[in-house]
């Protein structure tokens, strides 16, 4: 029996039967099939079909259970209405829901619009979502203990106004026992997180849910210290800047670049470095040698890199000898004679890192 064409069948006669229109399929999982509904009112919501093999049939009173608990509290999935049709060799329960999408497919399909946040915000929305999750999962733990809760992907979602949540029906045909949800949630928002290029730094380890809502909250908090701090640095940069002080100019291209106190924009921390860098302030010319040379906001040009970091080293700046070993040693044109040369001037300035690059060439040479 092919469950997902009947399950697709049932969509497609119910929203035609209530005057609604079919959107997407967003999520094909364990019997359960998820699609996104406008009704006549041209409002979206989910609709959700699941398929319960008789033996499982006992499942249904569970899952209006669940359904009625929906209306009561803020961790569930909330279901507006659902209707039961029995069949030979099971019955189907379809439901309709707020809208929700899963966070996965958000990621995927690049629907998570964060351009206007700065790296911060970014990390912080994410770990309101998982704060949001781990309260869900304390609630069903407490409220339905016979639930084998085994969370992937696609089991969390996220409705409209940005609340994390837990697709609870595709839970309640789980059959595999664990007690790892604290695991499975942060391996999945580390996944999430490294698929958008966000710098997630909290620890994926077993522990109990209560003690990873915890260190969320906490998380949280250190993270908005931080976008705070970071933005009255640009504040307090951004007026000298203007008025031509070259620390500034660098501090204000570095925020831009890193997306710190603002969001990221690399074309304005290309534009400050150039101010800066005019006025040969070695900071800017080596974060600007590094942009050219990895072609970050500007077009890469190796010989441009190497310019801007022999003016910086020519002021004795230790870190563009570094750069400039770095860049002979890598560069298509190796040239160790002169990788060997920079790197032992940074060396003879104290640059640790230079001294062990310097080592490394020299015992190759000796083998």
């Amino acid at each position: 029996m092919n469950v997902q064409r009947i399950l697709d069948e049932k969509i497609k006669n119910y929203t035609q039967n209530n005057g609604q229109k079919l959107i997407e399929q967003t999520l094909w999982n364990n019997s359960t099939v998820v699609y996104t509904i406008e009704d006549k009112q041209n409002m979206e919501m989910s609709l959700i079909a699941i398929y319960l093999e008789k033996e499982k049939a006992y499942l249904k009173d569970t899952i209006e259970k669940i359904c009625e608990d929906s209306k009561k509290t803020e961790y569930l999935v909330k279901c507006n209405q659902w209707t039961t049709e029995k069949l030979n060799e099971g019955q189907i329960i379809v439901i309709e829901t707020e809208k929700i999408t899963t966070l996965i497919e958000m990621a995927l399909d690049e629907n998570i619009t964060l351009a206007d946040n700065t790296e911060e915000e970014k990390k912080i929305w994410l770990c309101n979502l998982m704060e949001n999750v781990t309260e869900c999962v304390e609630y069903i733990i407490k409220k339905y203990p016979g639930f084998n809760i085994y969370i992937n992907n696609e089991e969390i979602c996220v409705n409209e106004v940005g609340q994390g949540k837990i697709l609870l029906f595709d839970l309640i045909n789980n059959e595999i026992k664990t007690n790892n949800e604290a695991y499975e949630i942060v391996t999945i928002f580390k996944q999430v997180a490294n698929g958008m290029n966000i710098k997630f730094s909290i620890k994926i380890q077993e522990q109990k849910i209560e003690n990873l809502r915890k260190e969320c909250l906490e998380y949280i908090e250190r993270h908005k210290r931080k976008n705070e701090k970071d933005k009255k640095i640009y504040k307090e940069n951004i007026k000298k800047a203007n008025n031509g002080n070259k620390e500034s100019e660098f501090v204000i291209g570095y925020l831009y670049e890193n997306g710190r106190g603002v969001p990221q924009n690399i074309n304005e921390a290309v534009k400050w470095y150039r101010k800066s860098a005019k006025k040969k302030y070695t900071k800017a010319l080596n974060n600007l040698a590094y942009l050219y040379q990895n072609g970050n906001g500007v077009e890469k040009d190796i010989r441009k890199a190497e310019e801007l970091l022999k003016m910086s080293a020519k002021q004795g700046d230790n870190v563009a000898c570094l750069n400039l070993g770095i860049l002979y040693q890598t560069n298509n044109e190796i040239n160790m004679e002169n990788a060997k040369f920079w790197y032992k001037k940074a060396m003879n300035k104290g640059n640790e890192v230079a001294e062990r690059m310097y080592k490394r060439i020299r015992e190759k040479e000796n083998l």
